[in-house]
């Protein structure tokens, strides 16, 4: 099966089950640091952050509504492996890139020749998470279809997450395009119901995380120990920049979704993402700091220190 590095991220987390929870003070420090965070940040902020051993959350700004950008595309991944599992679609069916689905920003594929790229939509899906490739992005989006996309992310309890449109060329986009949207709280459910094996069954959702999982050059790896894996997605824009995913530490899991909007400046000019990223890597401190804290308390109780 090509999950199976992940079995032994789920067999050390089941060792676990019986950790001793956070202090209530613990819990409170970290609510009110992220909370400061947010509010110093001269930034609109949102923050989703799960522990996936307790069940406590951390939240700010949980229902506000904010950009997706490329994090919409973790939902992308789970539904062609949602329409895999049901005989829709076929993970290895190899499809030709139409130019329809070719456009510019992210991505490789804008540089290959007319009719020359044809590969498995597994590949497509690859090129997305590894190099967020704008133009597999949409060849996935044809094939498996904005409406059904919806309607999954209605069906699974996350309606909030509305994904509203293909990627464009920013340079020929309508000021008026409508973004891919979410809300904190729905995002950090979605990637939950992920974690615990409830898209499809285990084996799909498994399937799912590999992908998400796969090296990416994104903002919040940075601030990661070696080895620990993301899986996940980041995004920016002229107007907003967020990192989205599950943090598979070993011991304890958590999902991470900070997401920010303002102005980082106008198409076509170096943007200053300096106090975006400023926000989002102490926000991923504090995340790791504590569920450290976790993972050693959990490790102390079960060698009965």
């Amino acid at each position: 099966m090509r999950a199976r590095f992940l079995l032994p991220f789920f067999a050390i987390i089941a060792g676990w089950s019986d950790a001793p929870a956070a202090s209530e003070s613990d819990k409170a420090k970290l609510r009110l640091e992220f909370a400061d965070l947010a509010r110093n940040s001269g930034l609109h902020t949102g923050i989703a952050v799960l522990d996936l051993t307790t069940g406590d959350q951390f939240l700010v700004n949980p229902d506000a509504v904010f950009i997706q950008g490329s994090c919409i595309r973790i939902h992308l991944i789970t539904e062609l492996f949602r329409q895999a599992a049901a005989g829709r679609v076929s993970l290895e069916e190899i499809q030709t890139l139409p130019e329809s689905a070719r456009t510019g920003g992210f991505g490789v594929l804008r540089y290959t020749g007319r009719g020359t790229v044809s590969m498995s939509l597994r590949d497509y899906a690859t090129l997305v998470i590894t190099v967020n490739d704008n133009s597999a992005a949409n060849l996935l989006t044809d094939v498996l279809g904005i409406d059904r996309i919806n309607a999954s992310l209605v069906a699974q309890g996350t309606p909030e997450i509305k994904f509203r449109r293909r990627a464009v060329s920013r340079v020929k986009t309508p000021a008026n395009t409508p973004e891919n949207v979410g809300t904190p709280r729905a995002v950090m459910r979605a990637l939950e119901l992920i974690y615990r094996g409830q898209v499809v069954d285990r084996a799909t959702s498994d399937a799912v995380l590999e992908m998400l999982s796969l090296p990416a050059v994104g903002f919040f790896e940075r601030n990661l120990p070696l080895g620990v894996r993301f899986a996940g997605r980041s995004a920016s824009g002229p107007t907003f920049r967020g990192d989205q995913g599950i943090v598979l530490l070993p011991g304890h899991p958590y999902v991470f979704c900070v997401t920010l909007e303002g102005k980082f400046g106008p198409l076509g000019v170096r943007r200053d993402y300096s106090k975006a990223d400023a926000v989002i890597t102490r926000a991923a401190e504090l995340a790791l700091a504590y569920f450290q804290r976790e993972t050693r308390a959990g490790s102390a109780a079960g060698t009965g220190r």
